[in-house]
């Protein structure tokens, strides 16, 4: 093991100060666009004191309210530490996101996005809990990955198939006999469109007071059954690069993409064959310590995005050949805009929001989707601040963010 070697733990659970009061550079004026009308962002209380909400901004081209919080959802839930959403906007309407800290789920009714409303909240499935990541499969229900067992955190972890109203139709244990049982931690997961297979990043989330573990494996799962298809074992690299596998993302030519902690990125192809193979086809810079660490990434048209908190932006690849990945292009933020760590694409603009590490910003980014390069939004150079006092809800005070979606 290298000296790459996270403290994930530390990462995932530090309590960062509220970024500089720094003006960010205006970027350059592009042509108008549309889009979606509403992004969502998923927030904590910073003082604790408070419920956690969910947070509706308007970002409609040309609406003289656009970048404001035009409503919140208050989730009735304190301390919960508001983490991962979905990743894309759901058909129905019907969001999932985590309260990591409280093991819990709160399923949120956005048809109408104005007037968010909370649908039902759990905490466990099935026998599992602490679930982290939430994707859609081809049949429109929910896969989610777990990482604790009967309302206690640690692994083996699990999956479960999620009906879109909560309901729990199945579970399973992500334990085999190629996985020790304390390195079977089910983190994130990508859907491959029409293979019946799901790649399962293991990694640990980590909790405060418990030793991290790392990890350098990757799964593959059978949806139609829900059982391990194939273990992927990530080989030693110089570098580290193959140290905590955390976010997969499927490719256009059926192979996926597993992006490390530690920076690397890793392909795995032949995900229907009994052994996937896996190669390291790039690395970003970081991934040293905890506060570099790569974290979530988004595929847009032939660009893979990165956060990248080591150059404190985003890196575009071009991965119009995903065995050659080439970088395109690179936006380095303002001070201000501290750790991105999350990034989602609005798949009906060029639109990217990015959001640090339970941090109080959020940042809309255009993405050109002929060469690749990346300007913050011109019209709200200065993101959205959730370093506030004052919320539709009420006066509640400053918020930490972490998932953030485009949608309606």
């Amino acid at each position: 093991m290298s000296g790459r070697v996270l403290v994930i733990g530390a990462m995932l659970f530090a309590v960062a100060c509220a970024p500089e009061r720094v003006e960010a550079p205006a970027a350059p004026a592009v042509a108008a666009y549309a889009g979606s009308g509403h992004l969502f962002v998923w927030a904590g209380d910073q003082d604790k004191k408070d419920s956690d909400f969910l947070a509706v901004i308007d970002v409609k081209a040309g609406s003289t309210t656009y970048g404001e919080v035009v409503a919140t959802l208050p989730v009735g839930a304190t301390g919960t530490m508001p983490h991962h959403t979905e990743y894309e906007f759901p058909a129905g309407g019907m969001l999932f996101a985590d309260g990591w800290l409280g093991s819990l789920t709160s399923l949120i009714d956005l048809r109408d996005p104005r007037q968010p409303k909370l649908a039902t909240q759990f905490k466990a499935v099935g026998e599992f809990a602490y679930p982290h990541s939430y994707v859609r499969t081809d049949s429109g229900t929910v896969l989610v990955t777990l990482q604790g067992m009967n309302g206690t955190y640690g692994a083996p972890g699990g999956l479960a198939e999620l009906a879109p109203d909560g309901t729990v139709l199945r579970t399973a244990s992500a334990k085999t006999p190629q996985t020790a049982e304390n390195l079977t931690w089910p983190y994130s997961l990508a859907i491959v469109p029409g293979k019946d297979r799901a790649v399962v990043a293991l990694a640990e989330m980590g909790m405060p007071g418990k030793p991290y573990v790392t990890n350098n494996q990757v799964q593959v799962w059978s949806i139609s059954d829900l059982k391990v298809a194939a273990t992927v074992d990530l080989p030693e690299v110089a570098g580290g690069y193959n140290v905590d596998p955390a976010e997969p993302r499927a490719m256009a030519d059926g192979s996926v993409y597993v992006g490390t902690f530690t920076c690397g990125v890793w392909r795995i192809e032949g995900v229907t064959e009994a052994v996937p193979k896996p190669t390291l086809v790039h690395t970003f810079p970081g991934g040293t310590e905890a506060h570099n660490a790569c974290a979530v990434p988004v595929v847009v048209g032939k660009y893979y995005v990165q956060t990248v908190p080591e150059i404190n932006g985003l890196i575009a690849l071009d991965v119009s050949d995903p065995a050659k990945p080439v970088e395109a292009s690179r936006i380095v933020f303002d001070p201000k805009f501290r750790m991105p760590h999350w990034v989602a694409a609005d798949r009906k603009s060029n639109r990217l929001v990015a959001t640090g590490n339970d941090l109080s910003w959020a940042l809309v980014v255009k993405l050109d989707p002929e060469t690749g390069a990346m300007t913050v939004d011109e019209t709200l150079p200065d993101g959205v601040n959730f370093d506030r006092e004052s919320w539709p809800h009420g006066d509640s005070g400053p918020a930490k963010v972490h998932g953030a979606l485009f949608g309606q």
